[in-house]
């Protein structure tokens, strides 16, 4: 839903005349604001009327009209904890980072381009701490993790954009949700809390004001309901993207260090939405691998290392360094203020102490490289083309078929190589487009009911080619009759009797799948007499 013509009001006093009071039942919300003055944003101390819930105030829409300054009229927007915004106290969910540091005393670059714009910040949204990729429940101290409305509302909405992801899955008068990633704090949430996102082409915009994880690796990112409303929030705020392209890449690139995935469910589901691809560009898949690429055309900076070798310790090691280095002020200050070391997670630390080992010789190594895996992968398999912007598309998966529920204990943190779904985006500087296209039932050992797990696949271009991966999968869904838009609640989807179990309109076949869940349900009870586990995945 595109907003028209919402209103930027002056909550110095709430009247229903121009706003709403919400509740933040997914609990997604750190801090939730009002405007003095239309420009300077402060906390709403509201709470419901049960005091269970903080309140927040939905301006009317009937005051602002868009213009060709402010296409962003009114939109009513929550930002992660990461962009500062002048008033307010950016936290990074962290006791130790709100002890030491008091109100922003300006807004970063991208939240005041928002704010130009014509958009409305109603909140910031939780996070994990330091945007670190914390999972609920033990891996969350400081702070609660938000509430996934999918499914059973007990499974893990994933991280480090908890907060965004769940609040505009949630929370059917919120437009849109910013964040930003590192190595999969847009993209994860996405699957899981089944809303479509894009990490952006790296430098799409300013990182000023945003304490970043790693000044190579980190993007402000997207969530959107809709591809249309996707489309929209990019195109206007994304300043260095390309804008047009006169046809469509004509090649699909299928990797085989990830397919075929391990489910065959998932599989079956991906093999379908790579197939309205096919049909829609005319063209079939083509199998490569990163691995046997390099074999054939290895690049003469690798010393003919294998590609697996050459780039062990690249990405991932890297990244922490700059983890580390760049929370550097914030251990010394605290120390210096209250004579003891800050306190992080275990997650948080595990990364702190790979970067604390890293030396800055051996950062520069990987840095490097980084850049020569860049250049070859441009050069050999995937470019920039002035007519698609993009000489092929790549499919890369994301997110997990099973159920992860919020109260089962998490293994602890460990690394990742570089040939991994969180960061071939990131280092090749691509963009990445999540998009949530199935629903995969289970059984909730929460709910003792049938649920739906959201399932996505992702799509990569060239550098640049923004837009035109959006554009592409609008219309690519759109020829197979597959919904661009998304509804809030417990079903991503209406449920429907088909292959996907996803329909484009409520009660779609409804009748039909309720008499197969039924069957299920039966065929759970009889094996929980014989062996008393619970079915996954049935259907």
């Amino acid at each position: 839903m595109r907003p028209q013509a919402p209103h930027r009001a002056i909550f110095l006093q709430v009247h229903t005349s121009s706003a709403v009071m919400e509740f933040t039942k997914h609990i997604a919300y750190m801090r939730t604001l009002w405007t003095v003055l239309f420009s300077e944003y402060i906390p709403l101390n509201l709470l419901s009327r049960n005091g269970l819930w903080k309140s927040i105030a939905v301006p009317s829409r009937l005051y602002s009209v868009r213009t060709p300054t402010t296409p962003l009229a009114g939109a009513r927007m929550g930002i992660k904890d990461i962009f500062r915004l002048e008033g307010t106290q950016t936290t990074l969910m962290s006791r130790p980072w709100i002890e030491l540091y008091g109100a922003d005393e300006q807004s970063a670059d991208y939240t005041k381009k928002l704010i130009k714009l014509g958009a409305v910040i109603v909140g910031k949204t939780n996070m994990t701490s330091f945007a670190s990729p914390e999972e609920p429940t033990d891996q969350w101290v400081d702070f609660h993790c938000p509430v996934n409305p999918r499914g059973d509302g007990y499974q893990s909405p994933s991280s480090s954009s908890t907060g965004a992801a769940t609040s505009l899955a949630g929370y059917d008068w919120l437009d849109f949700s910013i964040a930003g990633d590192s190595a999969g704090s847009v993209r994860a949430p996405a699957p899981c809390n089944g809303l479509f996102s894009l990490r952006p082409s790296f430098g799409s915009t300013s990182m000023n004001g945003i304490p970043v994880n790693s000044p190579a690796f980190d993007t402000v990112g997207q969530f959107g309901r809709s591809l249309d409303d996707l489309h929209f929030i990019v195109s206007h705020t994304f300043e260095n993207i390309h804008q047009g392209f006169s046809k469509f890449p004509t090649k699909i690139l299928y990797p085989k260090e990830f397919y075929p995935l391990a489910n065959a469910e998932q599989q079956a589901l991906t093999d379908e939405f790579v197939k309205i691809l096919e049909e829609f560009l005319g063209v079939k898949r083509t199998p490569f691998s990163f691995v046997k690429e390099w074999e054939k055309n290895p690049p003469q900076g690798a010393g003919s290392l294998p590609l697996l070798k050459y780039t062990e310790k690249s990405a991932f090691w890297s990244l922490c360094y700059d983890y580390y280095h760049g929370f550097d002020s914030f251990r010394d200050e605290y120390s210096a203020k209250f004579g003891k070391k800050p306190f992080v997670s275990s997650v948080v630390r595990f990364r702190w102490d790979v970067g604390k080992d890293v030396t800055s010789q051996e950062y520069a190594t990987y840095m490097k490289q980084l850049e020569v895996f860049r250049s070859w992968f441009t050069e050999n398999v995937m470019g920039p083309d002035s007519k698609t912007l993009s000489n092929a598309i790549l499919i890369m998966t994301y997110g997990e078929p099973h159920p992860e529920y919020r109260d089962e204990a998490k293994p602890p943190a460990g690394t990742f190589p570089m040939v991994a779904e969180k960061f071939i985006s990131p280092i090749l500087h691509a963009p990445q487009l999540v998009l949530p296209f199935a629903q995969m039932p289970y059984l909730s050992k929460v709910s003792g009911r049938l649920e739906m797990r959201p399932i996505a696949s992702t799509r990569i271009g060239a550098k640049g080619s923004d837009l035109m991966l959006i554009k592409l999968s609008t219309e690519a869904f759109k020829k197979a009759g597959w919904p661009t838009s998304i509804q809030t609640g417990r079903y991503m989807y209406p449920v429907a009797d088909n292959a996907r179990n996803a329909g484009s309109e409520s009660g779609e076949s409804l009748a039909a799948y309720e008499m197969r869940q039924k069957a299920v349900q039966e065929l759970q009870r009889e094996f929980e007499e014989k062996s008393g586990d619970f079915i996954c995945n049935a259907m």
